[in-house]
């Protein structure tokens, strides 16, 4: 059957043509065929002449996703190349390794499968699906990983809002293999136990991997503030690191007990003080330049456009805080994850709450994902992480 073809708007195609993987609705001028959601397209510009081929989302701002710039099919065996593809870039990056398991292995647009990420730790891997395209072929998908990993088992997360957009029902759920709740891994030899279905994202915020390392080697005989520290990672890396004492701050009593259960596997369970409390109370309360270096790395403030000012002023707030709590000479590590706070305005954001605290703030290192975390040059909508190294006077 010929594939529908989704036809641009003239003078639309530049950004596609330069490898950006979305196409916007507003850019597309018709559509030859009568493609059902979830379908392939054909994606050509206003002359007519072949760009790549996509999942069909009629009901998102983002109607197309290119998985391919060629004329080929997108079968079980396109899926398999895909997948041998990701491994081959994250073996050649030193992924898995004796020291660290938990990875990265898919990163949806980054490895030309938008609208799947794969996450794997130890011997399981977690599928987060995000778009009515990949979820209508889970089955090749999953045949795919489990031919390359051959993990113990596969979960499958689809979150409620991607899924209620999309046109499919979300699942969390064992997909494959042997069921269970936790799975074991490593990361940097500091050892961690995931709940791919209950935890956040696909059970860990894999994404910060490179910058926990980095507070690591930052944090001896450092007395260490760790705000929104949910299971603990950036604790477990400054405790490691040669931190004097740890103060690890999560609204949940979830997190709380799955950081102190981490610092007890990790022997320095003596290091690590889990306080369960709300992070803007805490800061609100907290002795003034009592800590050396001060984490904070909050949830998506800004999920649309329409709440960029209410995150702006979220993220004031809570970076002025977090530098009251510092002591001169501290080193504030300050994270945004809202992709509608782009990389200058975050920065500006962090200077205002500089002078909310009456401090001074100078930048010396500036952060995004780990290198797993691959993405296309040119797609600014997928640089979502900002992180700064703050020295504060």
């Amino acid at each position: 059957m010929a594939i529908p073809q989704i036809v641009l708007r003239k003078g639309r195609a530049r950004p596609l043509w330069f490898g950006h993987p979305w196409v916007y609705a507003n850019a597309v001028l018709r559509i030859d065929g009568q493609p059902a959601p979830g379908d392939l397209v054909s994606l050509v510009d206003h002359d007519g002449r072949f760009i790549g081929r996509g999942f069909y989302s009629p009901r998102s701002q983002i109607p197309v996703r290119l998985c391919t710039r060629a004329e080929e099919a997108v079968d079980a065996a396109f899926f398999r190349r895909r997948v041998q593809q990701a491994r081959a870039a994250r073996t050649r990056l030193g992924l898995p390794s004796a020291s660290t398991t938990a990875y990265r292995l898919i990163n949806s647009e980054g490895d030309d499968l938008p609208g799947l990420v794969v996450d794997v730790y130890g011997d399981a891997a977690v599928a987060q699906i995000t778009t009515l395209g990949m979820a209508n072929r889970r089955a090749e998908i999953f045949d795919a990983l489990e031919a390359e990993l051959g993990s113990q088992t596969l979960f499958e997360i689809s979150p409620p809002s991607y899924a209620e957009l999309e046109g499919f029902a979300p699942a969390s759920r064992v997909a494959r293999g042997a069921p269970r709740s936790s799975v074991s891994a490593l990361e940097d030899d500091i050892a961690l136990e995931v709940e791919p279905l209950s935890g956040q994202k696909t059970g860990m915020f894999i994404d910060q991997r490179e910058t926990r390392a980095r507070v690591g080697t930052l944090a001896r005989g450092a007395r260490v503030l760790d705000v929104y520290a949910y299971a603990g990672g950036f604790s477990l890396a400054a405790a490691r690191g040669g931190a004097a004492a740890v103060t690890a701050v999560d609204s949940s009593a979830r997190a709380v007990a799955r950081i102190e259960a981490h610092a007890a596997a990790n022997g320095v369970k003596n290091k690590i003080e889990a306080i369960e409390a709300d992070a803007f109370r805490f800061l609100e309360t907290a002795t003034p330049r009592a800590f050396d270096l001060v984490v904070i790395d909050p949830p998506k403030f800004a999920r649309a456009r329409k709440d960029l000012e209410a995150a702006r002023k979220g993220y004031e707030r809570l970076n002025a805080l977090a530098m009251q709590a510092a002591a001169a000479g501290a080193v504030l590590v300050t994270c945004s994850c809202s992709q509608n706070v782009d990389a200058e305005t975050f920065e500006r954001i962090v200077a205002a709450g500089a002078k909310q605290a009456g401090r001074e703030v100078r930048v010396f290192e500036r952060r995004g994902p780990a290198a797993d975390h691959l993405l296309p040059p040119g797609f600014t909508e997928g640089q979502y992480l900002k992180v700064l190294f703050c020295y504060v006077v």
